[in-house]
């Protein structure tokens, strides 16, 4: 077992502190210090998890326990506050987006580089299992080669009150920037390939209100891709689908946060066995030695004979003997599946940290990227 990293925060909210709780269960990390902004919070929380209580993030990064620091604090500080702990000599690992400008990126990615230092991102999507599953039947092309992807984000705004950071780009970034760089990531980890985005556009709450609705069309690759993103739902009816449509079936992965998958498709018996054992044994793998517990129905609706055997797509003759449907789920639910990719993630930076000659699942390469993606989307949305 590897040392556990000693690690810092900045920003106890409510996603900070989720966060928190995360760590404290974790061998790998060891919280050592906070900081906020909100000084008595500060105070408050560090003192129930056994760690320092920094007054200022310089105070934070300078600490002489803190050898990695965690940002949980809104988008537009964590260019300047990964800058600044790379300065003092500290690897980091920060919510999205990585930063709100392709400049802070760019010297982000100098500085790390010259220093030796890591910086990771907490794209949690990267470590779910139901993403892991979608990535592994479409590498090993289980439904034939992944064609389309589209995304339906359906978001609830109730946690989103007017005058709330998020509604303000010079903050947040914007959509795209604040939320959509997730989506970009995952999208390019499906495909294989890095994105381009075609068209862009956006939607305001009335003439003066904030951009609660974007569209973007994009392409990895060969692979066009289409992203909608609205905040604007009741909570109890927020809705999130990606789906990846492939030669012989189509992938829907559920929620934004999913815990859930469903798929069909025509197949032969060989791939109904190798479907059958890649979702067999009750769990499925996370990243870092994580795993969650998993339900699967797997059915087979048609089957066919004879001469019925025989389909064609793309000018290619196949021969398939079922349809098949089949549906995933983590019944432990979302919170939970959430806290393990956060988990998970940071379980894969800390090792990272102790072993240079390790390459993360999530690289600062691929967190540069997929915020051009978002940058330019946001540019092209007028």
């Amino acid at each position: 077992m590897q040392e556990p990293i000693r690690l810092g925060i900045s920003g106890l909210g409510g996603f900070g502190q989720f966060a928190l709780d995360a760590f404290a269960q974790m061998p790998e990390v060891r919280v050592v210090a906070v900081h906020d902004v909100d000084a008595e919070r500060a105070a408050r929380i560090g003192a129930a998890a056994g760690a320092a209580a920094c007054t200022t993030y310089t105070d934070l990064v300078s600490h002489p326990e803190v050898e990695a620091v965690y940002l949980a604090t809104p988008p537009s500080s964590h260019g300047p506050q990964v800058l600044e702990a790379l300065r003092h000599g500290r690897h980091v690992f920060v919510e999205k987006p990585l930063a709100i400008r392709m400049e802070d990126a760019e010297a982000i990615q100098r500085l790390a580089a010259a220093a030796g230092l890591r910086v990771g991102i907490n794209y949690v999507l990267r470590f779910n299992p139901i993403y892991r599953l979608a990535r592994r039947i479409v590498k090993y092309e289980l439904f034939g080669a992944l064609r389309h992807m589209s995304l339906e984000n359906d978001a609830a705004d109730e946690p989103l009150p007017p005058g709330h950071w998020f509604w303000d780009p010079g903050v947040s970034g914007g959509i795209w920037v604040e939320h959509g760089v997730h989506f970009f990531d995952i999208a390019a980890h499906l495909a294989g390939a890095p994105g381009e985005i075609l068209h862009s556009r956006a939607w305001r709450r009335g003439e003066e209100g904030p951009v609660d609705r974007v569209m973007a069309m994009a392409r990895f690759g060969d692979v066009p891709a289409t992203f909608y993103h609205g905040f604007d739902k009741p909570r109890r009816i927020e809705r999130t689908t990606f789906r990846l449509a492939l030669d012989v079936g189509y992938l829907d992965v559920l929620g934004w946060m999913p815990v859930a998958l469903e798929a069909e498709a025509i197949l032969d018996e060989d791939g109904i066995e190798a479907l059958t054992t890649m979702v067999s044994g009750g769990a499925l793998a996370m990243g870092a030695g994580r795993i969650a517990p998993i339900r699967t129905q797997l059915e087979l609706v048609e089957g066919y004979l004879s001469a019925d055997r025989k389909t064609e797509g793309r000018w290619t003759a196949r021969e398939v003997s079922h349809r098949v449907k089949l549906r995933v789920e983590c019944p432990e639910g979302k919170m939970t599946v959430y806290a393990r990719t956060i988990q998970a993630g940071i379980a894969d930076f800390a090792r990272s940290v102790r072993d240079s000659s390790y390459q993360p699942e999530v690289t600062l390469k691929d967190a540069a990227a997929s915020l051009a993606l978002a940058v330019a989307a946001t540019r092209a949305q007028g």
